[in-house]
């Protein structure tokens, strides 16, 4: 075996290994250190070096593969594809045709990542492309809008005002919050076929209220009672409360939220009657927000006798026991379809009927885009993911510090990236230490470090946020 493949071998090996080490080396050194170590292998081996790379292939192959493991998914899918619930490809014909009969099609997503709202906007046009005049004809109703904006929403569906003036006029920042450049390929596919489009959600200060009220001990008994007939309005008339297979679920996330477990610390009885009214006004704020996008979907389809796209994050739409068991009770008998994100992870038909493969992704402010991506898609339990560089922005930090669109995150600070939540534990320890951003990165058969310099400094990514908790 030539001493440049095993170089590249080695330095290989290095970089899926134990990361930088071989890296601190000078070069002259690293290149000496490979061709030492493969002119002692060979020697050690005593055999050509032709029969090397067979026998670290018989090495390597020695085991058969596993067939018991069922396959879940029957093709590796681009981001942005559709997958029945079987795991098999679904053309946009097929998606089409899955949705012709559905009376609502709820639409799941993660709030901060692109590829669910690019294909939330496909999704739409799609279906308002579709030939049969009821299928073209469809209204979209988002979580993302209080239903006191829709005169707003049903100017610019009238052609009033570009996509780009609704952020101004839904006040976005405060009754949404989440980057409205995402969510604009959504409102240009609407605005390009002036689509009927609605808010379905309460106004995010009706609900705060609500929350102080269930946790005042003179209203917790009817938190509703205790607001403004104003208030009160603004609420859907009837309040849903989740079924008890979804009660394991919602108390999962109450329990992750740090205020939450800040409260479990005391242990004495004043905590434990704090925390059955913070678990009591959880499930209160969760029923409100299903019941009322529900219920507004539900008016959606009467006032404008038309097929229903909601989009709604995807715990509101995964397994159907959110929005869609609301939907159920308000209008028997309608047909609900279920769209959601699918990761790359272990794949459970009963989450969705149709899933869209959209990788997790992060947009940092240095300028680079990472997306996770599993190295066996569908795979169950403990499972490796890749981290790789989707997008670099021209003259940010990023590209400045030499990362590169391809470019294989294998190592953050010091953790290994075997998730985009090392990135997170990495950047805190950075800024906390005040110490650079480190990344040791796979380019090809290289390895190389790339440092993007302190956190939260100017020009320089702010200092790491604590993920969102509290609405699923």
């Amino acid at each position: 075996m030539p001493a440049h493949a095993i170089h590249r071998a080695l330095v290989s090996a290095s970089c899926r290994g134990r990361g930088a080490v071989f890296l601190t080396m000078p070069l002259a050194a690293r290149l000496l250190t490979a061709r030492l170590l493969t002119a002692r292998l060979l020697a050690a081996l005593s055999l050509p070096g032709l029969l090397l790379p067979t026998l670290l292939l018989l090495g390597a192959c020695a085991r058969p593969a596993p067939t018991q493991t069922a396959m879940q998914v029957s093709f590796l899918p681009a981001p942005g594809e559709f997958l029945t619930d079987q795991g098999d490809r679904l053309s946009p014909e097929g998606l089409r045709q899955r949705t012709a009969s559905a009376g609502y099609i709820l639409v799941g997503e993660s709030h901060g990542n692109p590829c669910d709202h690019e294909a939330e906007a496909r999704i739409i046009t799609l279906l308002a492309h579709a030939k049969t005049p009821p299928a073209a004809q469809i209204v979209v109703g988002l979580e993302m809008a209080p239903a006191t904006l829709n005169p707003v929403l049903a100017e610019f569906s009238r052609g009033a005002f570009p996509p780009e003036e609704l952020e101004r006029r839904l006040d976005w920042k405060t009754n949404w919050g989440h980057p409205f450049a995402k969510y604009l390929p959504v409102f240009r596919a609407v605005g390009d076929w002036k689509l009927p489009v609605v808010g379905l959600n309460v106004p995010p200060g009706v609900i705060r209220r609500l929350s102080v009220a269930a946790m005042a001990n003179a209203t917790a008994a009817d938190p509703v009672a205790a607001l403004s007939a104003e208030d009160r309005a603004a609420l859907p008339a009837r309040i849903i409360a989740p079924a008890p297979e979804q009660l394991a679920f919602l108390r999962e996330v109450m329990d992750s939220h740090p205020s939450r477990s800040k409260d479990k610390t005391g242990g004495g009885k004043d905590d434990s009657s704090r925390n059955t009214l913070q678990e009591a006004r959880f499930l209160l704020i969760q029923s409100v927000w299903d019941s009322a996008m529900a219920e507004q979907a539900v008016n959606a389809r009467k006032a404008f006798a038309r097929p229903v796209v909601l989009l709604a994050g995807a715990a509101h739409v995964e397994g159907g026991l959110g929005i869609a068991r609301r939907i159920r009770v308000l209008d028997p008998g309608a047909a609900v379809l279920l769209i959601s994100p699918w990761r790359g992870d272990g794949f459970d038909k009963a989450d969705a009927d149709v899933r869209v493969y959209c990788p997790e992704s992060f947009e940092s402010r240095m300028g680079m885009t990472l997306e996770s991506r599993p190295l066996v898609l569908g795979g169950q339990g403990d499972q490796d993911f890749q981290v790789l560089v989707s997008a670099v922005r021209r003259g940010s930090k990023a590209e400045a510090a030499g990362l590169r669109p391809g470019d294989v995150v294998l190592r953050a600070g010091g953790y290994r990236m075997r998730s985009l939540n090392a990135l997170h534990l990495a950047g805190s320890d950075a800024y906390r230490e005040k110490k650079n951003m480190i990344f040791v990165i796979q380019r090809g058969d290289d390895c190389h470090t790339v440092d993007l310099g302190p956190l939260g400094v100017p020009g320089g990514q702010q200092a790491p946020q604590p993920a969102p908790t509290g609405k699923p």
